[in-house]
């Protein structure tokens, strides 16, 4: 895994294949192990990139961050590797980093990957919520976090049907440091609304959503999918809120027809 020193702190990103860049943003919290499969299956056409996040995963960092401010961590990191323009992909919170770099640096993009994600801001209630869960990091540390998250991040039947799956993202969201947890919650809690922002993404756009994603539901896809004028809309059946994981054949399989299309 590679490492960069950009913006102050050192990102490390896994890189595979050659082509047009297809860089992919995980969620929250995570790290880019989340996209193994889509980097070993699309690695064989495009340049794939998957960085972590300032804090998560290898990216050590103890710093405060934004939504914003991790789009310019990411165009920086991009811009050092000679990986722009690009195809931008996000999923959840990687999704609320992409729609900020889609307003900031429009030119630097071929394309755009909306996964499990959406533009509405938190409500009231979901502030509430994220400063519960960064009370619960601070006191209690990461596994409880994990504990609370988890029977909302995949499908129902997943943690009996692909057991594996739920191991390895427990494990995930459990070696995710305390701090870097409470710095993203507190980032996501305050982030834009990009409802308004949608129709001016000019750049050809794919949304994807688990079928079961019971954190950011089709609903929510639906109406990114109204919004913006180039984009489309693929439903992922038998997925939750991390379809890459839970579904990477028919994750990659939408991906890889929409990398074609863009080339």
């Amino acid at each position: 895994m590679p490492a960069r020193t950009t913006n102050g702190a050192s990102f490390f990103y896994e890189e595979a294949g050659k082509g047009l860049p297809v860089v992919l943003l995980h969620g929250f919290p995570l790290d880019a192990r989340i996209w193994a499969s889509q980097r070993a299956d699309l690695s064989s056409k495009y340049r794939v990139i998957t960085p972590e996040l300032r804090g998560f995963g290898r990216s050590q960092s103890q710093d405060a961050f934004t939504m914003e401010s991790l789009a310019d961590d990411v165009h920086a990191l991009l811009a050092e590797i000679a990986a722009l323009p690009c195809v931008l992909g996000g999923l959840s919170m990687g999704g609320y980093v992409a729609l900020e770099y889609v307003k900031k640096y429009p030119t630097d993009l071929r394309g755009l990957m909306l996964i499990d994600t959406r533009a509405e801001g938190d409500s009231p209630e979901g502030k509430e919520a994220r400063g519960k869960m960064a009370q619960l990091a601070k006191d209690k540390g990461s596994s409880p976090v994990a504990e609370q998250m988890m029977p909302k991040m995949l499908a129902p039947d997943a943690e009996r049907h692909r057991p594996a799956v739920a191991k390895e993202l427990r494990a995930i969201m459990e070696a995710s440091p305390p701090a870097t947890i409470v710095n993203a919650l507190m980032a996501m809690r305050d982030r834009k609304d990009h409802t308004a922002n949608l129709p001016s993404i000019a750049v050809p756009t794919l949304i994807l959503v688990g079928e079961a994603d019971a954190i950011t539901p089709p609903k929510m896809a639906e109406a990114m999918k109204a919004g913006i004028p180039k984009s489309e809309l693929v439903v992922i059946r038998g997925a939750g809120h991390l379809s890459p994981m839970e579904q990477p054949e028919q994750v990659n399989q939408a991906i890889g027809a929409f990398l074609e299309g863009v080339s």
